[in-house]
């Protein structure tokens, strides 16, 4: 049986909004992850890939940080361990968002988009914006 080249281990990416942008590709899906959940509330996630780094936003409950150690093993642990967003009354943790930022040099970012199509499971053709005519790189 032949083998495909994708690091997934269950995880599944369903892609909602695809926005490539001279500076950056912003993606915003749900991630479905490789066990039963005993909710139907889809987990959402909010990424975004800039010229040296990638953060993510992502539910702070069991999933999302089941998401995080996931892309932890994939990607590395990032300089900084992930901060907390809390929505809503201080003393609910409804709303409540993991934000993570990888660091990587800006020359890596080619490799870094691979690795993220690679994890997705899916192309981001596109992702990756030319110069406009005329453009002078930023």
């Amino acid at each position: 049986m032949p083998t495909i080249p994708t690091v997934q281990t269950g995880w599944k990416f369903h892609i909602l909004l695809r926005d490539a942008r001279p500076r950056r590709l912003i993606l915003e899906g749900h991630a479905s992850p490789p066990y039963e959940r005993p909710y139907h509330d889809a987990l959402y996630f909010y990424a975004v890939m800039g010229l040296d780094y990638l953060s993510l936003e992502v539910s702070r409950d069991f999933d999302g940080e089941r998401l995080l150690d996931y892309l932890f093993d994939q990607l590395g642990p990032p300089e900084e361990p992930p901060r907390s967003q809390v929505g809503g009354r201080q003393d609910e943790e409804e709303g409540a968002l993991l934000l993570v930022e990888w660091r990587f040099p800006a020359d890596g970012r080619p490799a870094m988009l691979r690795r993220l199509e690679e994890i997705m499971g899916q192309s981001l053709a596109g992702a990756t914006p030319g110069r406009q005519p005329g453009q002078e790189e930023q």
